[in-house]
């Protein structure tokens, strides 16, 4: 089957994420350069891009990648800052996470191939992932607290242990894919090189096509349905006590050092 690229989804011309079909599996291509900050625009796509897969029927599985040095960094923090200072934190966060649950919702397996760094918002997405194949070496982390900003710590509750998932939360700890995969079955695969990580993919994208679009969906939904993951109050809560932190002098005191790279000064107020 012929390869197709879909530029534009309802009107919009796609910038930073990239879509493209070919014998029934999407690729959906995460380009923000330099490092694949979760920017508005990429947060906005991804939403745009899981409503096509999902409305078209000759798409049976999705394989989420980058093209980049690394898979994703998270949010976009000068947006996030820049969304502190207009006092509009809580509908930043809600566009994020909207991405996020359409991706974990997406009615065709989802397979992340990831490489490099996969940090803070962006690990929202193999979290949510029905399938996750990693290149050796790549480190995955919750590095949010570091910023005095309360994070996405739920998603994490799909890939580690509740006790491991607080120490990375807290102390913004780093986890390597080998790590990931060994201790807590967090990865489905680990990969040597990046060169083996997209043909990794491509060879398990096919072998679920075999079984067939229709099982895929029935049994991704009913997966869903059967998991305590509860991803919806999760990421209210997120947004909840992110809005409660965004009150304070110590969250921009947080998010300001990190982007003037000096020591932050938390004052407990």
């Amino acid at each position: 089957m012929a390869k197709r690229t879909i530029d534009t989804i309802k009107d919009h011309k796609l910038e930073q994420v990239f879509l493209s079909v070919e014998d029934h599996i999407a690729y959906m291509t995460l380009h923000n350069p330099p490092v694949n900050a979760a920017s508005g625009t990429v947060q906005e796509e991804i939403l745009l891009i899981c409503d096509y897969i999902n409305h078209d029927d000759d798409i049976w599985v999705t394989i989420m990648h980058s093209d980049l040095k690394t898979f994703c960094v998270g949010v976009d923090i000068k947006r996030f800052y820049q969304s502190i200072l207009d006092k509009d934190v809580t509908n930043t966060q809600e566009v994020y996470y909207d991405g996020a649950q359409a991706l974990y919702e997406l009615r065709v397996p989802l397979i992340c191939a990831v490489h490099g760094h996969c940090l803070g918002g962006g690990l929202c997405y193999p979290a949510g992932a029905d399938i996750s194949i990693a290149v050796k070496g790549t480190l995955f982390g919750a590095p949010e607290a570091k910023l005095s900003v309360v994070g996405g710590s739920g998603h994490l509750a799909r890939i580690i242990p509740p006790m491991i998932q607080r120490d990375m939360s807290y102390c913004g700890t780093f986890i390597t894919a080998e790590e990931l995969r060994d201790r807590f079955g967090g990865v489905t695969e680990v990969v040597d090189t990046l060169d083996d990580l997209m043909p990794a993919a491509v060879a398990k994208a096919k072998e679920l096509c075999k079984r067939g679009p229709l099982v895929l969906r029935y049994l991704k939904a009913c997966m869903n349905e059967q998991e305590d993951f509860q991803i919806h109050r999760k990421d209210e809560a997120e947004v909840t006590y992110t809005r409660y932190m965004a009150r304070h002098a110590d969250f921009k005191e947080g998010v300001s050092a990190f982007l003037e790279k000096w020591e932050p000064e938390y004052k407990g107020c």
